[in-house]
């Protein structure tokens, strides 16, 4: 019959660990740290070393993933002498994942592709590394190296869009956690050693702007959404793509200024410009676009 049966008129481990009638699940019991996955969804618009990833994929060489921590920030403000606590905000910290440093390194390959694609790489060639003459008109705004962050278009500002890890309790029960807008903040590398025969790994930090929290099944099911090879994240407000009209005429005209074209302003006045000035902008701007915008 097993530890959950029904063992008489009061079963009073049943009661305190909540069998649901029927199901014969224990709710009441803590959940096994074993139990984990952990699936990445990442910007569609950036390169990787390694195109066999994808954009949306389970990463199946994690060794261990630490859950969200949070600061509950307050102030401390005076009255009369009597101490008052006024919360100010919610403060995400990163969050610590440690994946296996495998022979088909495919964490390796993802670091490269996220080093690549905010920085200079870790495959340079060997002349960037000659002295640059500190002289060069173009030192300054690195046209003689390579060094230092790049300038991203705003639909490339987060290489990891999204990572979630999913707890699975049981078969239909369990636990999402949605970490959005993923920066890196710090890769820590193993110690090779001759008298140890641990397996080498991974420990990255990773700074969410937020975290929501959903059981499993519900808002944000990205389960499926891997499943499925979809590659979009469940908020992609930092992107701007081809229905972002106001993002598209500013390019087109910054394209025209640039190639010494006339620039017409009444060739960007599309009909969802104007409804975007009558219904986003202040009247005192809209009397200044109604200059350019009939």
């Amino acid at each position: 019959m097993g530890l959950i049966s029904n063992t008489g008129p009061y079963n009073a481990a049943a009661d305190h660990f909540n069998v649901q009638h029927g199901s014969q699940v224990l709710t009441g019991i803590p959940r096994s740290k074993f139990q984990f996955s952990v699936d990445m969804i990442l910007n569609p618009t950036v390169s990787l070393v390694d195109e066999s990833f994808g954009r949306a994929f389970t990463f199946h060489r994690v060794s261990s993933a630490g859950l969200p921590d949070y600061d509950y920030n307050v102030v401390t403000v005076n009255q009369y002498n009597r101490m008052r606590y006024i919360p100010t905000r919610m403060t995400v910290q990163p969050v610590t994942i440690i994946f296996y440093d495998t022979k088909d390194s495919q964490f390796d390959y993802l670091m490269q592709s996220y080093a690549n694609h905010y920085y200079q790489g870790h495959q340079m060639a060997a002349s960037n590394f000659n002295d640059s003459p500190i002289t060069n008109e173009n030192f300054s705004s690195g046209g003689v190296h390579l060094f230092g962050a790049k300038t991203l278009r705003d639909d490339q500002r987060f290489f990891f869009e999204e990572i979630v890890i999913t707890q699975q309790d049981t078969a239909q029960g369990g636990r999402r956690t949605h970490l959005y807008n993923c920066m890196i903040t710090n890769i820590n590398h193993d110690r090779l050693d001759y008298s140890d025969s641990q397996p080498v790994q991974y420990t990255v930090q990773f700074q969410p702007e937020h975290v929501n929290i959903f059981p499993l099944g519900d808002n944000g099911a990205s389960a499926a959404q891997v499943a499925s090879g979809g590659a979009e994240a469940t908020t992609v407000a930092n992107r701007s793509n081809s229905n972002n009209f106001i993002s598209n005429a500013v390019n087109q005209a910054a394209t025209q200024i640039i190639n010494g074209q006339r620039f017409d302003p009444q060739q960007f006045a599309t009909s969802q410009v104007r409804n975007f000035v009558t219904s986003q902008i202040p009247s005192s701007v809209q009397r200044f676009l109604s200059n350019f915008i009939r």
